[in-house]
């Protein structure tokens, strides 16, 4: 049996410690097995009301390797003493003085990973029991796919489900649909760390939103994704979520990855107004969306799951 080791190390000291975060770590001990084949990130600021259920969902998933790194990021509510109270080995808290920003947070959890596999979840989120058991099993299948994620289920304050929403299946189609917005629901996405690792991709701390989509985009041009069409996350809609308080300003970045996008596919085009027929945008123009499918399967081949979804887009 392993011992909890991380309970007894003292902080570590950094000579430069940058965003302000504080680089004390509180552990309630690590797995079982010297490194988890999972490391799950859980980044926080201020989200102790669904909080314990969110934790409650990794400890519990039928892939019991794993560690849960919940980065709090200084939060002022019971955040703390919700993480105080879960008695697991595999919970590891790391805790920021100051607010750094969720980009930064999750690169904190990143650097600290030691599982062979990155998954996050949001701090409001549920994740069914067999998820990652699931998603493990995807990328194992496939050496050249390095990013799954899954579709998702609505889930309100009272905890009742509602709509499931799907998003493409397929390294092409994923591609396709990265030109427009994200390929993958962020909380489901489960990712090999070898793959971040050896292209040297980590979120861009720019973006106030949208950060996933960017990395996601970047991590493209080196490895394939995939998404499992089941439901394996519960997605919580409620008045407090970012999506609902800040849905500008991710349209705004969501709008900037997609423009690069767009461009490194076909420089000559205008790219807005591909974009607008593809986002289900007004004032966009079929004619350029057209000269952008033509240009993306001249790299990537015809495929029928895009022109279906090129048609709809032109259609909508």
């Amino acid at each position: 049996m392993r011992l909890a080791l991380e309970g007894v190390e003292q902080a570590p000291e950094l000579v430069d410690p940058v965003d302000g975060r504080d680089d004390k770590v509180e552990s309630h001990g690590r797995t079982l097995t010297p490194v988890p084949l999972v490391s799950v990130l859980l980044a926080v600021h201020n989200d102790a009301r669904f909080l314990r259920e969110a934790i409650d969902s990794i400890l519990s998933q039928t892939l019991g390797d794993l560690e849960l790194l919940v980065i709090d990021d200084a939060s002022t509510d019971d955040t703390p003493a919700v993480l105080a109270a879960v008695e697991d080995q595999r919970l590891v808290v790391l805790r920021n003085d100051e607010q750094a920003g969720l980009a930064t947070a999750l690169n904190r959890g990143l650097d600290r990973a030691s599982g062979a596999f990155v998954a996050r979840l949001d701090a409001d989120d549920v994740a069914l029991p067999e998820r990652l058991e699931r998603q493990v099993e995807r990328l194992r299948a496939d050496s050249h796919t390095a990013v799954v994620g899954s579709a998702v289920t609505d889930l309100d304050e009272q905890g009742r489900r509602g709509r499931t929403h799907v998003l493409p299946s397929g390294a092409t189609p994923l591609r396709w649909h990265a030109l427009f917005s994200s390929p993958f629901f962020h909380p489901t996405v489960l990712v090999d760390r070898e793959a971040l690792a050896a292209n040297s991709l980590r979120y861009d701390t720019t973006y106030l939103e949208s950060e996933d989509y960017d990395l996601w985009t970047r991590l493209f041009a080196c490895a394939d994704g995939d998404n499992l069409r089941e439901p394996l996350v519960l997605k919580r809609v409620h008045a407090g979520q970012a999506s609902q308080r800040r849905g500008d300003v991710q349209e705004s970045f969501q709008r900037r990855v997609a423009l690069r996008e767009i461009t490194q596919v076909a420089s000559g085009l205008d790219a807005e107004a591909a974009w607008r027929v593809g986002a289900r945008k007004p004032d966009g123009s079929r004619k350029e969306f057209m000269r952008l499918l033509r240009a993306f399967e001249r790299r990537q081949g015809r495929d029928w799951t895009v022109r279906n979804a090129a048609l709809r887009a032109l259609l909508a």
